[in-house]
C-alpha cells in the first residue's frame, strides 16, 4: 500500500530580525494566499498556480502543484488548503517566513523570497536545498540487472517528463523479468519551465543519485521546481506512460522438421 510521504521546513517569522516590522502585514498576506491559492489551482488545467502578493517588505511569494495523476479539481483544491492548515501557528500574531511541504498528491512553498521563476528558490531562503528520502531496503536478487534498468527507468522518465506539455509530468514501470517487483516512477516539473529548464532540473537531481543510494528500493528528491520518484509498488493512480523490461529472446529459426510441416 502506498504510504503518504512529506517534508516540512518552517522558518518562524516573529524570530527574524530582519522584518520585524513587516510581520502582521506579511502574515495577513499569508492568510489571503492560503485562502486564494486553492481556488486558483482547482481552476487550473495544469493544476498549477503561482502568485505573489503584497508589497515589501510584506510582500509572499507561492506555488503549489498537485501530482499529474490527480484529474479531480475539488480533491487538487483541498490538498492545498489541508497544506497550509499544517503551517498555522496556534499563535495568531505569528507565522512563518517561508514554508514548504513535499507530499501526496500535491506540493505547497511560500516564502518572503522570491522563489517563482526559473531558478524557483534563492540562496538565501535556502530553499533550494533539495529535500531527500531513500527506502531503507535494498534491492533483492540480480542486484546488478535492477539497479540498472531502474536508472534507465528514470532516465526515460525524467527525459518524457521535460518533453511533455502542458504538463511536464511522466510515469513509467520497469518489469526486470525476476521475482523482484515492478518497480514505478514519476517525475515533475512545474509547468512554468521550459523543457530545457525542467531537463536541467531533472539531471541535477538524477547527478544527487550516488552507487550507494541507486541499490535502495525506492527514492524520492524534491526541489521547487522538479522531482522525481520511484518505489517498489504503484504509488500513483494513472496507468504508467512508459514500459520497461528485459530483451525477449529472439524466435528460434526454423528447423528442417519444421519447414516440411509447413509444406504438408
Amino acid at each position: 500500500m502506498a504510504t503518504i510521504i512529506a517534508a516540512v521546513l518552517l522558518v518562524l517569522l516573529g524570530g527574524l530580525e530582519s522584518l520585524p516590522a513587516s510581520a502582521d502585514v506579511f502574515c495577513d498576506n499569508v492568510k489571503l494566499v492560503a485562502a486564494a491559492l486553492p481556488k486558483n489551482i482547482s481552476s487550473s488545467p495544469v493544476h498549477f498556480a503561482a502568485t505573489a502578493f503584497g508589497n515589501a517588505p510584506g510582500v509572499v511569494y507561492a506555488l503549489a502543484l498537485c501530482r499529474g495523476d490527480v484529474v479531480n479539481n475539488t480533491a487538487c483544491g483541498e490538498c492545498v488548503t489541508n497544506t497550509f492548515q499544517k503551517f498555522t501557528l496556534p499563535e495568531q500574531q505569528q507565522c512563518y517566513q517561508e514554508a514548504k511541504y513535499f507530499g501526496d498528491p500535491c506540493f505547497v512553498v511560500y516564502s518572503a523570497y522570491n522563489i517563482l521563476g526559473p531558478s524557483n528558490a534563492t540562496e538565501e531562503s535556502g530553499l533550494d536545498i533539495p529535500w531527500v528520502r531513500w527506502n531503507e531496503k535494498n534491492v533483492t536478487g540480480d542486484v546488478d540487472l535492477v539497479v540498472g534498468l531502474t536508472q534507465k527507468l528514470l532516465v526515460e522518465t525524467v527525459e518524457r517528463a521535460a518533453t511533455a506539455t502542458p504538463r511536464r509530468f511522466a510515469t513509467g514501470v520497469m518489469d526486470s523479468g525476476t521475482a523482484y517487483p515492478l518497480v514505478y516512477s514519476i517525475a515533475q516539473c512545474t509547468p512554468d519551465l521550459s523543457s530545457s529548464d525542467c531537463s536541467a532540473c531533472m539531471r541535477h537531481l538524477l547527478g544527487m543519485v550516488n552507487s550507494t543510494m541507486a541499490l535502495r528500493m525506492g527514492a524520492q528528491i524534491h526541489v521547487i521546481g522538479c522531482y522525481f520518484r520511484y518505489e517498489a509498488y504503484q504509488f500513483y493512480n494513472s496507468q504508467p506512460m512508459l514500459r520497461l523490461g528485459p530483451t525477449p529472446a529472439p524466435a528460434p529459426s526454423p528447423t528442417p522438421a519444421m519447414k516440411k510441416h509447413k509444406r504438408t
